[in-house]
C-alpha cells in the first residue's frame, strides 16, 4: 500500500485513477480513499473546527495561507487539520460537527462545516454519478440518535459534488477490507472515538450489525473523572503513551485507563453474545471465523492481547479463531468503502457493455 509523503498533494501522483471512491465518515476524521493504479490513496482532514475572531485583516491572512474555514453570522470557524494549531495556540479545546457518529444535534454549525471537510477530501468526480460510499454507524442497542437524518444529510453533500452516494455500515466497511481471503466471511469491529461498530458477515453479507454509544471518547471522560484530570489530559497519555500489556508501576491514569479499556471490551463482547444468541437462522459456520480490530480506540499497545484474554475468558457462542488488528487500523473503513465503491463502478461497466 503506497502511503502519499507527508505534504504531497493528491494531485502530483501519477498512475491511472480507478473509479469509486470510499469515505470514512469518523468522529475524529473524516477520509477518503480512491484508487490509482495498484495504490491505495488516502486523504484526511480532522473532524473539527475551531472559531476566532472574524475581521477583514484575519481573512486575508487565512486566504493567503490557504486555511479552510466557513464564514456565517459573522463567526470565523476554521475547519480540518488547521483547527487543532489554532486551538493549541490559543490552549483551549476544538469542536467537532460529529458526536457518537452522526451530524451532532447540539452543533449549531455543524452542517456547513461537516460539508466542507467531506468536499476537501473527496475532490470532483471522475464522471457525473462517480459512485461513492460512505460510512454510518449501526444502529446503536443502547442510545438513541437518528442516523436517518446523518445518513440524508451526507448523500445531499455528496449528490451536490455531483457523485452517487451509497452507505455503508462501518464495520462492514472492516470486513470488506481486511477478509478476503476469508470469502468476507467473518467479524469486523471498529474501536472509534464515539462509538464501537460490530459487523458478522457470511460471504460478504452481514448477518448482524450494530453499535454501541461507549469507545474512546466514553473512556476519556469516566477516566478524567475518577481521576480528576481533564478528559483532553488523559486522551494525549492514551494516545500517546499507553501500554495495555504494561503490569505494575502504573500511574494513576494509566491504571484507570486499564480499568475502563476492560470494562469497554467485556461490554462489546456481552453485546456480540447477546446478539448471536437472538439471531434467528445464523448461518452453519464450518471453520472457526476472525475477527479484526480497528480504529484508534484500538491503537495503544496492548490492545489486541488485551481483547484476546478476556474473550478467552467469556467465550462466544461460534468458534473463534485469530484475533487480529486491521492492515491499517485508521484507514481500514475508508478502504473497505472503496472496495464496495469499485465492485460497483466495475458491475456498472459490465452492463454499460
Amino acid at each position: 500500500m503506497t502511503k502519499p509523503k507527508k505534504g504531497m498533494k493528491i494531485e502530483s501522483l501519477k498512475g491511472q485513477i480507478q473509479k469509486g471512491k470510499g469515505v470514512d465518515i469518523g468522529t475524529m476524521f473524516v477520509k477518503c480513499a480512491h484508487k490509482e493504479s495498484d495504490d491505495v490513496v488516502f486523504k484526511s482532514q480532522r473532524n473539527a473546527f475551531f472559531d476566532i475572531e472574524h475581521t477583514d485583516f484575519t481573512k486575508k491572512i487565512l486566504d493567503n495561507s490557504g486555511v479552510r474555514y466557513i464564514i456565517k453570522e459573522n463567526n470565523l470557524y476554521i475547519v480540518g487539520d488547521e483547527a487543532l494549531e489554532f486551538a493549541n495556540m490559543f490552549n483551549k479545546e476544538t469542536r467537532r460537527p460529529l458526536s457518537k457518529g452522526v451530524i451532532s444535534p447540539s452543533e449549531k454549525e455543524a452542517l456547513p462545516i461537516i460539508e466542507l471537510l467531506i468536499k476537501s477530501v473527496v475532490g470532483e468526480p471522475a464522471h457525473k454519478g462517480e459512485i461513492v460510499y460512505f460510512s454510518v454507524p449501526g444502529e446503536p442497542l443502547d442510545a438513541e440518535f437518528n442516523v436517518l437524518y446523518h445518513i440524508k444529510m451526507v448523500e445531499g453533500f455528496l449528490k451536490t459534488l455531483g457523485y452517487a452516494p451509497k452507505a455503508i455500515n462501518e464495520a462492514h466497511a472492516i470486513v470488506l477490507s481486511e477478509l478476503a481471503e476469508e470469502d468476507f466471511t467473518g467479524m469486523g469491529i471498529s474501536f472509534g472515538g464515539g462509538m464501537v461498530n460490530v459487523c458478522l458477515s457470511f460471504m460478504s453479507v452481514p448477518i448482524f450489525k450494530f453499535s454501541v454509544a461507549k469507545s474512546g471518547d466514553w473512556i476519556d471522560q469516566q477516566v478524567a473523572m475518577a481521576t480528576d484530570e481533564t478528559a483532553s489530559r488523559v486522551s494525549s497519555i492514551k494516545e500517546s503513551s499507553l501500554d495495555l500489556g504494561k503490569e505494575g508501576d502504573l500511574s494513576k491514569i494509566e491504571s484507570a485507563l486499564s480499568i475502563y479499556y476492560n470494562h469497554l471490551i467485556e461490554y462489546v463482547i456481552e453485546n456480540i453474545k447477546e446478539r448471536i444468541t437472538r439471531t434467528k437462522k445464523l448461518p452453519r459456520l464450518t471453520k472457526p471465523i476472525s475477527i479484526f480490530l480497528s480504529g484508534g480506540t484500538a491503537l495503544p499497545k496492548g490492545f489486541c492481547n488485551r481483547f484476546k484474554q478476556i474473550l478467552d475468558q467469556l467465550k462466544l457462542p461460534i468458534p473463534i479463531g485469530s484475533v487480529r488488528m486491521a492492515s491499517q487500523p485508521l484507514r481500514s473503513v475508508a478502504k473497505g468503502a472503496l472496495v464496495a465503491a469499485n465492485a460497483d463502478e466495475s458491475r456498472c461497466k459490465l452492463l454499460v457493455k
